[in-house]
């Protein structure tokens, strides 16, 4: 079913057929020693913040949900991946995925569900086997639960017994750090996509060798700024990386095109053919 035509889900007293079909449903996973996978879904940040988040939010409902497999995972920006945490679920007798971040957006959730199909055929080949797969169910997102604005109200009477801003913000709130009004000293951008495709294809791993790897170099860390992207659109040729202003387009890659395109890209001024997928402008001289 397309997330167009997703219906939010019943509320708990809602008509006996649902509360049969429900019981049914837990009657059958009762003969299953196999555990519930469920994957709460998040949108990745730069920081630590979503991944603290969403393990905050994981802990509790691993004990409302003692006899499941829980396990977060992120749709961009960070790892576990989809397909990483599809397969941290392994074995079970099936997989949830509780998306939970704002907006849903169509496009996504359709991607996602192509994700979820992707990595059941690169498990098994042959019907019997992709048949032994759990099957995999996408739960509807927050915005579509009938109890969220109930749940906001309350949040909001709450809230107003709260402090004012001027009671919680730093002294020197009116002044920025210096380095915000500098321009940096970068001779190279370094553009990895962390976009949703570029993410299920292994992406979010990718960052931070990417940093630490020019950080070791010593002097590529003034001369390199390392930036993550959204999508960048040739994702069937992801992950990709883009050098600037060298116009170089890289593809497919890996923890070892990674370290060779620091290495000898950004170190020393050699493009490495065997990574391009497209340039811009004039080719560079001296490409590998």
């Amino acid at each position: 079913m397309s997330p167009q035509n997703r219906q939010p889900m019943p509320p708990i007293d809602a008509e006996p057929q649902a509360a049969a079909q429900a019981a049914s449903h837990a009657c059958t996973a009762s003969h299953d020693p196999r555990p519930l996978g469920v994957i709460v879904l998040g949108r990745g940040s730069s920081g630590a913040a979503a991944r603290e988040q969403l393990q905050a939010l994981a802990e509790p409902l691993r004990a409302l949900l003692p006899e499941a497999r829980i396990v977060i995972a992120f749709a961009d920006r960070a790892s576990p991946s989809l397909p990483e945490a599809l397969t941290q679920c392994l074995p079970c007798r099936q997989i949830i995925v509780q998306p939970l971040f704002l907006p849903g957006e169509n496009a996504l959730l359709r991607w996602l569900e192509k994700v979820a199909q992707r990595w059941r055929h690169q498990q098994a080949s042959g019907a019997e086997a992709l048949a032994a797969l759990p099957p995999i169910v996408f739960a509807p997102g927050i915005w579509q639960q009938a109890a969220l604005p109930e749940l906001l109200a309350r949040q909001i009477d709450q809230a107003q017994a709260l402090p004012d801003v001027t009671q919680t913000t730093p002294e020197r709130w009116q002044h920025d750090p210096a380095a915000w009004s500098t321009i940096p000293p970068h001779q190279r951008h370094a553009l990895l996509c962390l976009g949703p495709r570029c993410t299920a294809l292994g992406a979010a791993a990718l960052w931070p060798q990417l940093t630490e790897r020019l950080r070791a170099c010593g002097k590529l860390q003034r001369g390199v700024m390392a930036l993550q992207t959204s999508c960048q659109y040739p994702c069937n040729h992801g992950p990709l990386m883009i050098v600037y202003p060298d116009g170089i387009w890289y593809g497919r890659l890996d923890e070892d095109a990674i370290a060779h395109i620091v290495d000898e890209h950004l170190q020393h001024g050699r493009p490495l053919a065997q990574y391009r997928i497209h340039r811009t402008g004039q080719e560079p001289a001296g490409d590998a």
